[in-house]
């Protein structure tokens, strides 16, 4: 992935606007990402044709898995890994998971995707208001470690600072178990400088534009994002690409904001 990448979310109505302007885009930013209510509509397919737009740049399916891990004897067998394999031959590049199921669940789907070359990018907190109701609840350590260790995990070898709450406990499960990278809001610059204690996997931040709730531009929101998560990063960028009059031309301006502030950063 390209250092400091632009990442379009195209979380449109329809496949046929999604395709339309992911045609317009491609080739200028990044990667591209799609969700459920995509998937919804056109089923896996729409997946292979923005692949084809692509060429090989990343291609994350927001899905948000969070469900069963379950290992039988010779392998994975849960829903994890069932949702992974019907991924798994459609050029998807990453997905997303959850990590409040618990360490099966986020072991399940790291350890299939990688065997259909699909990245996990774990979710330990996210960006809209409200999200801190769950996520920065306290952490029960002692149970956290022995859930982990019934799962074959050790968080505590490689995460060695003390694990405050469940966005803490998610990150751990996250490094232990090696996913490849995680989703991190850039609506709250304080949680981005917690996970780079952490971690220094690649964030992947969505939150720009209107979901910003700090007053700042977009040029100041990228400069943020920039300077906290440093260049194993990527903005995940929708609404101010997919509702300007002219995409191509807000990818090409939010390509040369993010070339002038991470220019600034680096001198």
């Amino acid at each position: 992935m390209k250092e400091f990448a632009i990442i379009a979310a195209l979380d449109l109505d329809t496949s046929a606007l999604v395709l339309e302007i992911a045609a317009k885009i491609a080739k200028t930013v990044d990667g591209i990402k799609i969700g459920v209510p995509t998937l919804l509509e056109s089923g896996t397919g729409i997946v292979a044709r923005v692949r084809e737009l692509l060429d090989d740049k990343p291609l994350l399916v927001d899905l948000k898995i969070a469900d069963i891990g379950f290992r039988s004897p010779k392998s994975w067998s849960g829903t994890n890994a069932k949702i992974l394999a019907k991924l798994g031959r459609c050029g998807v590049s990453h997905v997303t998971v959850h990590g409040f199921p618990g360490p099966s669940s986020v072991a399940e789907a790291v350890d299939v995707g990688n065997e259909f070359g699909i990245g996990a990018l774990l979710l330990p907190m996210m960006s809209h208001v409200g999200a801190e109701t769950f996520f920065s609840r306290p952490l029960e350590v002692a149970q956290f470690e022995t859930s982990c260790r019934n799962s074959g995990i050790d968080p505590t070898s490689v995460v060695k600072s003390p694990l405050r709450d469940v966005t803490d406990g998610i990150l751990a499960i996250g490094e232990a178990i090696g996913v490849s990278g995680y989703i991190g809001p850039a609506t709250r610059p304080e949680d981005l400088r917690r996970y780079r204690l952490l971690t220094q996997k690649p964030i992947w931040c969505p939150g720009f534009g209107r979901q910003d709730r700090l007053g700042r531009s977009l040029a100041v929101q990228l400069r943020d994002w920039a300077d906290i998560v440093g260049s194993r990063s990527a903005a995940i960028v929708g609404s101010s690409i997919y509702n300007a009059h002219d995409p191509y031309a807000a990818a090409i301006e939010m390509i040369e904001i993010r070339d002038a502030v991470t220019g600034e950063i680096s001198k």
